[in-house]
């Protein structure tokens, strides 16, 4: 090898190990990961001397002449011609960055997509994108593919029977083998989640895990006062629901014997409730929980730390879902603020340096306000797959929830400045808006309710059974929260979804999902789930899907079901025209028509003839005409 080659290499291994550790955050993740490939291919391909002494300046700094220039360019496209990808990727990389063309940026990036390394892949088809300077599609779908393996392909490793693939409509996951009906295809865990507002104090569960945290306290009584509403009743870690006899009993706790509560809560599951070291208002059901819950983002929003919260956790309690200029939808906006706060932790966590009091670093805080590819913009990666779409001036609807929100993350405690204006929370709002899913840890409220009457019926001897009658009312509600999947996310819909989502304990310890094959799938068939109630006719499907989604469905139901009884399914023809019988009561500027027969059996096509019925039936209505209002709906969260 070369003098400049050696010196190039000593260059990489002072960019990757050799800087100061906290200068080492500052560089750039793909940069790193860039400088480890060439280190790789000079080691193990080229064989290059370390240990020369050369101290010529490093060649991809130099400037080359035009046909040295055109010699490299030429030599690169031989080598990726003959598959020989690691040298292809260094003959692209001696190149000048500024010097680089089109065609070696993806050259490079396709070396690197066979190599594997999926960020630097990403890097150099970002980077092609801008050299073109026009809107490339092909480019476009390359930078997504290096997206998407970069961020899924342990995903991709640990479920073989599935594969993730990008084209002009985005991504999708797709069956890579024969899938039959009710097999279980894979597991998820959110990145983020929280209760939502409506099941607090209904149904107390651990805000980290979910379990049912249901005590008789809680089931027998709500003595709860806005302090003690604002405590969330649910392990926010593991999602367990805290469910106390109180809270199920209600008004009626405080009003029975002593002795009838010690015989109730002596038959109830045991519940461990753990609350937080520092503050009233969260609660988890081991100490596990409670330190995984304080290390992730409670630290930031603990009113301890950042008496701004305090607002925030008051709201929740609540439990309003629509409060004018405050807030307009089902999700919690505290799982908004674990995101933030997850954002910052993971910045804060990846510098090394000195500690506050209570563990949140201050050090650095300067250093973050204007990085464009730092540690920073690196956690923000953690949540980028999740799409955002939506009306922007919606935000300006609920403006105190906007200040609220700056206010918190913009107090002084905080150890980064994180800039949450107008157009952050709008993405972010969007972030969660379309892709927060429904679930909830398997040990529901219900479920300790139902062990609960199991263990009086089976040990006790007393008549408690009996007695109990007159305060029973029934199971309790369970407790529900939003979270963000990153591989169920990238399920697309379907109005005639192959798959449903199902609440699941995917470890001792962590709640989530799993996604289970409603109908048999063919290699290359796309797994789809549902995002709106499926009992919803065409008309009122695809509009909510428009609004919400921004894209109008042209799934297979879609396609051979009708939007209303005065057009042919099939062929679109009008129905007659007829005398209106109640011209009083309709707009008679509207011509009355007569309608259309529907489909006996799904009551959701209307035909004008029985020919057009029977070509609808075999061009595909056969395939969707069922009962839809039966369907189990898994719909997202919001």
């Amino acid at each position: 090898m070369s003098g400049d080659d050696t010196n190039d290499d000593r260059t990489l291994v002072a960019v990757a190990n050799d800087l100061p550790s906290t200068m080492n955050q500052f560089v750039g993740f793909t940069s790193k990961e860039e400088s480890d490939l060439i280190l790789h291919i000079r080691r193990t391909v080229l064989h290059s001397d370390e240990d020369s002494t050369n101290d010529a300046i490093a060649a991809p700094a130099s400037t080359l002449s035009l046909a040295i220039l055109d010699f490299k360019v030429e030599r690169a496209k031989q080598k990726y011609a003959a598959e020989s990808f690691e040298e292809a990727f260094y003959e692209c990389w001696k190149i000048p960055q500024e010097q680089r063309p089109l065609e070696i940026w993806k050259i490079g990036g396709e070396c690197c997509k066979k190599l594997r390394v999926f960020a630097v892949a990403q890097r150099w088809f970002s980077e092609a994108i801008h050299v073109c300077r026009s809107n490339n599609s092909d480019l476009n779908v390359k930078l997504e593919q290096a997206r998407i393996a970069r961020f899924f392909n342990n995903y991709l490793a640990q479920y073989p029977m599935i594969d993730m693939r990008v084209d002009q409509r985005g991504k999708g996951i797709y069956s890579k083998r024969v899938i039959s009906p009710g097999e279980d295809i894979f597991t998820d865990i959110p990145l983020v989640h929280a209760q939502t507002v409506d099941t607090l104090s209904i149904s107390p569960a651990c805000a980290t895990c979910t379990t049912s945290l249901l005590t008789p306290a809680v089931y027998f009584e709500t003595t709860w006062s806005l302090d003690t509403l604002s405590i969330s009743p649910a392990c926010a870690t593991c999602t367990t629901s805290l469910l106390t006899p109180a809270v199920y009993f209600e008004t009626t706790w405080s009003r029975m014997p002593e002795k009838l509560q010690r015989q109730i809560e002596e038959y109830w599951p045991p519940i461990t409730l753990v609350p937080c070291s520092f503050c009233p208002f969260e609660l988890y059901c081991s100490e596990t929980c409670r330190q995984q819950a304080w290390d992730s983002y409670h630290k930031i929003l603990c009113p301890s730390t950042n008496p701004e919260t305090m607002e925030l956790f008051q709201f929740c309690a609540s439990r309003q879902i629509i409060v004018r200029g405050t807030w307009n939808s089902i999700f919690s906006p505290m799982i908004l603020a674990k995101l933030i706060a997850m954002i910052v932790l993971h910045v804060v966590n990846s510098v090394e340096n000195g500690t506050s009091s209570k563990g949140v670093d201050l050090t650095y805080a300067h250093q973050f306000q204007q990085t464009n590819d730092g540690p920073l913009e690196q956690a923000k990666e953690i949540f980028s797959e999740f799409i955002s779409s939506g009306d922007p001036t919606y935000v300006r609807t609920i403006p105190r929830m906007l200040k609220l929100m700056h206010n918190i993350f913009n107090h002084p405690s905080m150890p980064i400045q994180y800039e949450f204006n107008e157009l952050e929370f709008s993405y972010r709002f969007y972030q969660i808006a379309c892709n927060a899913q429904s679930f909830s840890s398997p040990n529901y409220a219900a479920t300790l309710y139902t062990r609960f009457l199991l263990n009086v019926r089976q040990h006790d001897r007393t008549g408690l059974y009996v007695t109990l009658q007159p305060y029973l009312k029934g199971e309790p509600a369970d407790q529900v929260f939003g979270g963000l999947f990153p591989l169920q996310s990238s399920l697309n819909h379907s109005c005639d979804n192959s798959c449903e989502i199902m609440d699941c304990q995917v470890t001792p310890e962590v709640a989530g999902i799993k996604v289970r094959c409603k109908h048999q799938l063919k290699p290359g068939d796309e797994l789809t789930i549902n995002y709106v109630d499926l009992a919803l006719g065409r008309r009122a499907r695809r509009a909510m899907l428009k609004r919400a989604y921004n894209f109008w469905c042209e799934c297979q139901r879609c396609a051979f079901e009708g939007d209303d009884a005065y057009s042919c399914t099939e062929c679109k023809l009008l129905s007659p025209s007829i005398d209106n019988p109640n011209p009083n009561l309709t707009n008679g500027n509207i011509p009355y028509r007569k309608p259309f027969p529907a489909c006996s059996r799904c009551r959701n096509a209307w035909y004008c003839s029985p020919n057009c019925q029977k070509q609808a039936w075999k061009r595909g209505h056969k395939l969707i005409c069922k009962d839809w209002t039966k369907e189990r709906s898994s719909s997202s969260a919001n």
